[in-house]
């Protein structure tokens, strides 16, 4: 809910193969990303993002 709309992941790596703790980082799957999103411009703009996301939990 910190009003962001258009969020996207732009780029994903494993930044920590090579460094002193990386099988630390490896156990827990842990990547370098850079993402960017952008506030809405207007309140319908923020509605209309609202409407469009999806909570449902897939059935396992």
């Amino acid at each position: 809910m910190a009003g962001f709309v258009d969020f996207e992941i732009t780029w994903r790596a494993d930044v920590f193969s090579g460094a002193p703790q990386s099988s630390s980082a490896a156990n827990y799957g842990t990547v370098g990303i850079n993402f960017r999103a952008g506030k809405p411009r207007d309140e319908a703009e923020w509605v209309a993002a609202l409407q469009a996301l999806n909570c449902e939990i897939p059935a396992g």
